[in-house]
């Protein structure tokens, strides 16, 4: 049995060297394609994927090293996504730095964020623990490729709405976060019934966290050129499938017409007539006080006692929004 139960920060204090340390050295070989990932991996991030399974596993009575790999290899993962995700959304920076494809060429990001999802499951059977959460790591690169594909088809969608978004955002995000859970808890040794709960518990976090990032994307700073980036891309966040499925038709068509605009035809000032939209359907307050009651139902949440302080963590960004 492990030691007392650690808080998030106790445990990026404790785990958060040696999983960066062993992440780089997980990017093995020389030339353009392993340059650009190391490139990529140096734009930053929280981190949080790869700290979960350690976290999660020392939580629920496990030993976090046990872990390390597959939270190095979850990281893995989820940052070849990103890579895709930036080529596929047009961003041309990340934290504030040129993305993959924007510096290396959009052949090149398709190679690299290939090889970041390779390279994590070949970190994963480097774990012990490896071949039993291989499938479902698998499975979960799947579910995320096809929530993709889906927030693509949501945007040709003439009638979305907030379910067809939650659809999305349990692929998109949810089956990762669903994965780093079901990791720390096999790590721990945990029965499939305490796996399958876990699994659950993370899949709905990722929902939550996708949620927030809809929000934060039209209230706060996410670290991309300008603000409500995913109006201008295209997106069908929470808020605008609110609108498209609630607000009056003038209102919906307008919005509509501005977040289905060409990119290059997208002014900043039609991004702020979309805000005053979002604001003045109530599609923002809805949209946070979705989030508010998603954070109350996971704090309560069977088992949520193995992640303290997380939900609190993902709200912080949006906490000044939120009633």
């Amino acid at each position: 049995m492990s030691e007392a139960v650690l808080s998030f920060e106790g445990a990026r204090e404790r785990f958060a060297d040696e999983l960066e340390r062993r992440l780089h050295a997980a990017i093995v070989g020389e030339g353009v394609l392993f340059d650009a990932a190391r490139y990529h991996l140096e734009t930053g991030g929280k981190r949080l994927r790869a700290l979960l399974p350690p976290w999660l596993a020392h939580n629920l009575g496990g030993h976090a090293e046990d872990a390390l790999d597959l939270g190095v290899a979850l990281e893995l993962v989820h940052n070849g996504t990103l890579v895709h995700d930036d080529l596929q959304d047009g961003d041309v920076q990340r934290r504030g730095r040129p993305t993959v494809w924007s510096r290396y060429g959009m052949p090149q990001a398709v190679n690299v964020g290939t090889a970041l999802l390779l390279l994590g499951i070949a970190q994963v059977l480097r774990s012990a623990v490896g071949p039993r959460v291989i499938a479902d790591v698998n499975l979960a690169i799947l579910r995320v490729v096809e929530g993709q594909a889906l927030e693509f088809e949501l945007s040709l969608d003439p009638h979305p709405t907030p379910d067809k978004w939650r659809r999305m955002a349990e692929g998109k995000t949810g089956a990762l976060f669903g994965a780093c859970f079901l990791a720390g808890a096999r790590a721990a040794g945990r029965d499939d019934e305490d796996c399958d709960a876990m699994q659950a518990l993370g899949r709905e976090l990722g929902v939550f966290f996708q949620l927030q990032d809809d929000l934060l994307d039209l209230v706060g700073d996410k670290g991309r050129e300008v603000p409500a980036t995913d109006i201008a891309e295209g997106k069908i966040s929470w808020p605008v499938a609110w609108v498209a499925e609630r607000a009056a038709p003038l209102e919906r068509e307008r919005l509509m017409a501005i977040v289905r605009a060409p990119r290059a035809e997208t002014s900043r000032a039609m991004v702020t007539e979309a805000l005053a939209i979002l604001d003045a359907t109530g599609a923002l307050a809805a949209c946070a006080q979705a989030t508010a009651a998603m954070a109350e139902r996971l704090e309560h949440a069977p088992l949520a006692h193995a992640m303290p302080g997380l939900v609190a963590r993902v709200l912080a960004p949006v906490a000044h929004a939120i009633p």
